[in-house]
């Protein structure tokens, strides 16, 4: 799954590297972001400020973001699919903050959205948490040159609520977690966007795991654990 992830970048540089419009809006640098944040996400008018937890526009009238499925329910298991983290490392959580890639053209709670409101998140690094001998360690994962990537998603104009697909994971992350984020390569990010593309066929094949050999992971510190810590030490490689 991805349940953190970060936006240590001045928005500008986002603009400036997916070819997008200024936003009317400033955004901080943001070094552990976590569920039901409000952070900038590329949608197919531009950068629009969303919430963090994806609830489809028939489960709530607009307004305020509802708890859509308690924690651990389990139709909120059979529709977003992918694993609760602990509750020590993610507070309880608002709609959906993942979309399961397999089958999301079909599923009621993402296949509109897939269709119709598609988006991507500007993003330079995300965490997954490892087990050892019984104890979470967090790990942090960017690309090989330290740039900016697209995480696809999907978002709800109503409520202004987003989720982050993922798929089954490459070769540098199966170690930690069977899951990881969808990113889009480079020449695909803007027909992700199109809201006029609706063929499943050319959209499907594009939420696939991301090239191994473009990123790199490296443990953390603990801190990252709370997501009250948002500062650059959560960026630091941990001093083994």
């Amino acid at each position: 799954m991805c349940g953190r992830y970060s936006q240590a970048f001045d928005l500008a540089e986002a603009v400036k590297r997916f070819s997008l419009k200024p936003p009317p809006f400033n955004s901080k640098p943001r070094y552990n972001i976590s569920p039901g944040a409000a952070t900038p996400v590329a949608c197919c008018g531009g950068l629009k400020l969303l919430k963090w937890g994806f609830i489809p526009g028939w489960a709530a009238p607009a307004g305020p973001a509802v708890t859509l499925f308690s924690e651990g329910n389990s139709l909120e298991r059979k529709f977003s699919g992918d694993a609760a983290a602990p509750a020590a490392f993610e507070p309880a959580r608002e709609g959906f903050i993942n979309a399961r890639a397999e089958g999301i053209a079909s599923r009621p709670a993402f296949r509109t959205a897939f269709y119709r409101t598609r988006c991507f998140i500007p993003a330079d690094g995300f965490y997954e948490w490892g087990t050892s001998a019984g104890v979470k360690m967090p790990y942090r994962f960017e690309m090989r040159d330290k740039g900016l990537f697209a995480m696809a998603g999907v978002y709800e104009e109503k409520n202004g609520t987003y989720a982050v697909i993922t798929a089954a994971s490459n070769a540098l992350l199966r170690g930690i977690h069977h899951r990881m984020p969808v990113i889009l390569e480079r020449r695909h990010e803007a027909l992700w966007l199109d809201p006029k593309m609706r063929d499943s066929e050319t959209l499907l094949p594009l939420l696939r795991a991301y090239d191994s050999s473009l990123m790199h992971g490296y443990r953390v510190s603990d801190i990252v654990n709370d997501p009250a810590n948002d500062s650059p030490d959560c960026l630091k490689p941990l001093e083994m």
